[in-house]
């Protein structure tokens, strides 16, 4: 499969389900993510939209993920919320199994000021109990490295740098986890990209674990998910570091608006490309 043939497309909450597959089958586009919170009646797994979406990916040869929300607290202890994470996150991973997705991606939460290690206790139990529930509907999670906030800030994404991601990949132990590598993310570290990969290598957590590279330009300052070619990511050393290192997988791209991402598929292909020619990829 060629490199933009592995490039796909997160539609997240910017198309709906059937309007989605349809433009991925006009675009030859092979793989596909989707949040389903804006029609939670597709998070019931008897929903006869899910099978009919399954058959008509399964028929073009499309592979599409489910996104959680970020928004949700996937570190949540509070009475009655915590309840609702836990049932928010089986209602993807259902609904994941009945739609033929091999994946749901998921987060580690966030945190306030003075309760960091709880909530990080506290989101590694729930994703325990996820991924029991994974394992069962033979369903992988994709646990995604977010971006940092400023220092200053009241609150924080998890799993935002290396130390968090080792504490969540060395307590989650079930073969149904697995690393989503956000790069314009790791882009805004100060070790950046490389120095991502290399010390999670050295935590045991390679690109043999990694389920999903996601993509999107940006300038390394603040949270932004720009258009390829307007920030100061470099694609094609990221492209050389991952493919070097034996990643094989897909890429998804999610920034902007969804013809924005069309039209820039053709533009980080050609950045993987021509930077993979260079070293004899």
């Amino acid at each position: 499969m060629s490199i933009k043939d592995r490039i796909g497309l997160d539609l997240n909450q910017r198309m709906p389900l059937e309007p989605g597959i349809d433009l991925a089958i006009k675009e030859k586009i092979r793989f596909l993510n989707i949040c389903l919170d804006p029609e939670p009646e597709l998070l019931d797994p008897k929903n006869p939209r899910l099978a009919q979406a399954k058959k008509k990916l399964a028929d073009h040869g499309i592979t599409l993920g489910l996104h959680t929300l970020s928004a949700m607290n996937t570190a949540e202890g509070s009475p009655f919320l915590a309840r609702a994470a836990d049932a928010y996150l089986a209602a993807y991973l259902q609904a994941a199994k009945a739609i033929g997705a091999p994946w749901v991606i998921m987060h580690g939460g966030y945190h306030f000021t003075a309760d960091k290690q709880m909530r990080m206790e506290l989101a590694v139990e729930r994703l325990t109990r996820a991924s029991k529930i994974a394992e069962s509907e033979g369903v992988n999670i994709h646990l995604e490295n977010m971006n940092p906030e400023p220092a200053g800030a009241e609150v924080k994404y998890l799993v935002h740098d290396v130390e968090e991601a080792k504490f969540y990949f060395k307590n989650l132990t079930s073969p149904s986890v697995r690393w989503v590598f956000t790069t314009n993310h790791a882009h805004m570290l100060p070790y950046g990209i490389s120095g991502f990969v290399e010390q999670m290598e050295k935590a045991g957590v390679g690109v043999d674990r990694i389920g999903e590279v996601r993509l999107a330009d940006n300038r390394g300052e603040i949270e932004e998910h720009l258009y390829p070619g307007t920030g100061n990511l470099d694609f094609g050393a990221m492209f050389k570091l991952l493919e070097g290192r034996g990643y094989r997988g897909h890429y998804m791209q999610d920034y902007m608006t969804v013809p924005d991402m069309v039209k820039g598929r053709h533009i980080v292909a050609d950045l993987a490309d021509g930077a993979l020619a260079r070293v004899g990829a």
